[in-house]
């Protein structure tokens, strides 16, 4: 649940969006658009810089979102067995290696199911 201060900022964020839509499709250089609209042109400038910041550093919390996992040993399996990913629409993704079974939502990102891939690679 997002507090008041994230809200507020969103909101604001939006409206900055906005105007940054609207002076891009009025095909008007920016200083004149700014001028027109009532918006200093550093200001125009430091939002566009600020939504960038903030989107990437949503993006970069996005990937670094821990996923929850468990271990099981299954008896029977070989340390050569292969990482087989089952995927069915609605279902947890699951993925299985040497005796480590990996269970992911399946919403996950590819990024992280790569990370994962990439690491049970070392086992």
């Amino acid at each position: 649940m997002m507090t008041t201060k994230e809200e507020k900022r969103e909101l604001l964020h939006r409206k900055w969006e906005e105007q940054i839509a609207e002076c891009e499709s009025s095909n008007m250089p920016v200083k004149e658009w700014c001028a027109e609209n009532g918006v200093n042109l550093n200001t125009f400038y430091a939002r566009i810089s600020a939504l960038k910041k903030d989107k990437l550093k949503q993006s970069v919390q996005q990937t670094q979102e821990i996923v929850p996992l468990s271990v099981i040993q299954e008896s029977g399996t070989t340390n050569s067995e292969t990482v087989v990913p089952k995927v069915r629409p609605q279902e947890n993704i699951v993925i299985r290696k040497n005796g480590i079974e990996i269970i992911l939502p399946p919403d996950v990102s590819e990024n992280m199911i790569y990370s994962l891939l990439r690491g049970l690679k070392q086992c």
